[in-house]
């Protein structure tokens, strides 16, 4: 016994050095873990991962940063413009005269620089050197150098008066520029909405399963039971056979609840641009928070922040601002214009130019010029398409209205009614919790049976599913609400 006695501390010690050892080499070998933990995700860090890496949100952007550049293009009216010309001729034509063999020779250097500003007027100032070579008698000097400097101002007075036309042109593209920010705020919110739908869908896919799984270990512990029961003869063989197949039925439901499970989480990462390989489990637990909401305060809300509402209100202000630009190009063109040229003229270029400021060589024109067109259909029928458009926003913006008063009202009740629901919902599951805890004591004292049993499982299944439905179901609502009211994007301002 002796020899035996000291054999066994020894052996469990060389034992204990064997895990160990083995242990040690299989870390050395490779230093991942046995077990990958998944990441808790949020639904706020869902949503932020998606604004920093959704495709449909940098399209949104991207489709944004395309109108917006209209602003420039319409601008540019305004843009200052320097032209140069620089031109040689050299003339030998012959010409009906006593002269013969005449011969000209010509150089132009000539630089313009123009200007429109906000108020229609119209600014050109040109410099020119005329340098002329020719070898007519009637000629003074040759070659000669002509310097001459314009100025020139032209104001609309009719069409176009004091600019109304252009900006009012400005003014309606930086409007749409305006309502195209909106539109892009609302695609990123929809997809926001969406996001949180498939989160909390995926949510209920994990309490699903959890759910499955419990009721499984149930249908396990009631099977053992029961086979030690029916190996004392406590049963009959059908109970034994009952409790069989309502493990592998349960099994089943579990095989099923982890496909919807990694199925979910398949979507949600594809919808929010996330790598399949990456592993992630959801951070937030189904559950109910009552919210403190009123239909009035709601309606309220919607009328200040609904994007829809302001872009029709801001369509209806650009109609009038199109409406008064249309208007306007009816008229005729009826422009006042006034210049000033000086010059000097001399056998060099530097002499020439320093005649310019002489008091002699000035020329003075003051002039209104008129264009009217006789028919003028395209400005006509402009001008109607104008007030058409008009008239159609104002019924767009009254629509609106009326839309948005039925929208809420109706997201606001479905949200109540599934608040109820889910109350009466909770109620049910605690008396099926209850009457499942009374039917077990029942079957452990041999008062009832399997089949029973087995029903009042099921029961309590299905009323923890409706509550965990009736969850989701309520966010969907309190979603809709919120996408009702244009309220989800606020709160993720900072990321974008």
């Amino acid at each position: 016994m002796k020899p035996i006695k000291r054999f066994i501390p020894r052996a469990l010690l060389c034992i204990f050095c064997l895990l160990t050892l083995d242990t040690y080499i299989l870390s050395a070998q490779d230093s991942k873990p046995l077990f990958f933990e998944r990441q808790l995700l949020s639904l706020e860090e869902c949503i932020r991962f998606a604004l920093e890496n959704s495709f449909e949100v940098k399209l949104a952007q991207l489709d944004f940063l395309i109108v917006q550049t209209d602003k420039d293009s319409v601008a540019s009216v305004f843009d200052s413009v320097l032209s140069a010309d620089i031109n040689y001729s050299d003339d030998k034509r012959a010409l009906l005269s006593t002269l013969s063999d005449v011969h000209t020779r010509e150089n132009v250097y000539a630089v313009e620089a123009s200007k429109k500003f906000p108020t229609g007027t119209g600014l050109t100032l040109s410099f020119s050197d005329t340098r002329i070579s020719s070898n007519l008698s009637s000629v003074l000097t040759t070659p000669a150098h002509t310097a001459q400097g314009t100025l020139e101002i032209r104001q609309p007075l009719a069409r176009n008066f004091f600019g109304r036309i252009d900006r009012g042109n400005i003014s309606a593209t930086a409007i749409a520029v305006q309502n195209a920010d909106l539109s892009t705020k609302e695609r990123i919110e929809i997809l926001i909405a969406l996001i949180e739908e498939y989160y909390w869908g995926w949510a209920f896919s994990k309490k699903n399963l959890e759910i499955h799984r419990q009721i499984l270990e149930r249908a396990k512990k009631l099977q053992e039971t029961n086979r030690k029961n029916y190996d004392i003869g406590n049963i009959e063989k059908g109970d034994f056979l009952a409790s069989q197949a309502n493990v592998l039925t349960r099994k089943k439901d579990v095989f099923i609840a982890k496909d919807k499970y990694q199925r979910s989480e398949a979507n949600l990462k594809l919808l929010i641009n996330m790598d399949a390989g990456r592993s992630i489990r959801p951070g937030e637990k189904l559950g109910y928070k009552k919210l403190d909401l009123n239909l009035e305060s709601c309606i309220n809300e919607a009328f200040q922040k609904r994007r829809d509402y302001q872009q029709a209100k801001k369509k209806l202000e650009m109609r009038n601002i199109i409406l008064k630009t249309k208007g306007n190009e009816r008229w005729p063109e009826v422009d006042l214009v006034a210049s000033m040229a000086v010059n000097g003229i001399n056998g060099k270029f530097r002499k020439a130019a320093g005649k310019i400021s002489g008091e002699n060589n000035r020329d003075y024109y003051l002039g209104v010029e008129i264009s009217l067109p006789l028919e003028n259909n395209l400005a006509e029928s402009e001008f109607k398409k104008a007030l058409y458009e008009k008239e159609n926003a104002i019924l767009t913006l009254k629509d609106v209205e009326r839309r948005i008063v039925t929208e809420v009202g109706n997201a606001f009740r479905d949200y109540r009614t599934r608040e109820t629901n889910l109350t009466i919902s909770m109620k049910v599951e605690d008396l099926q919790r209850e009457k499942l805890k009374e039917e077990g004591k029942r079957f452990g004292h041999g008062r009832s049976n399997t089949k029973r049993l087995i029903d009042y499982q099921q029961d309590y299944l299905s009323a923890q599913l409706e509550v965990a439905r009736g969850i989701v179901e309520l966010e969907a609502s309190r979603i809709n609400l919120d996408r009702t009211l244009n309220v989800i994007l606020e709160r993720y301002k900072d990321v974008l």
